[in-house]
């Protein structure tokens, strides 16, 4: 994977793009969940070891890190106060779909 300098207005104008806008990722997928290892597990598995996003039928983000309950972050429809995460975290799940398919991690 190679990247390219990006300037910095370019990134503002992305960010405002992703962060502000309201889209579907059509990569997503509704009832999934998109987990990934961190970097420091030292051989362990398990959802310990995880950050997992999920999304709901209704298009609603859930953020599930370990000991935690479920974090949910709504849609506008469904009264969603923080709709900037929630665009984040389906940034976030395009990123884990991404590193799982070109990096997959062993079970």
């Amino acid at each position: 994977m190679k990247f390219k300098p990006t300037s910095p207005l370019s990134v503002s104008r992305a960010m405002n793009t992703l962060i502000e806008g309201s889209y579907w990722p059509q990569t997503i997928d509704i009832r999934t969940s998109y987990s990934r290892r961190h970097d420091d597990t030292d051989g362990k598995t398990g959802s310990e070891q995880e950050i997992t996003v999920a999304i709901g039928v209704d298009g609603d983000a859930w953020v599930m890190l370990p000991g935690m309950t479920s974090l949910r972050f709504r849609t506008w429809v469904g009264g969603g106060s923080s709709l900037r995460v929630r665009n984040a975290l389906l940034v976030l799940a395009e990123a884990i779909r991404r590193d799982n398919a070109e990096r997959p991690q062993q079970p």
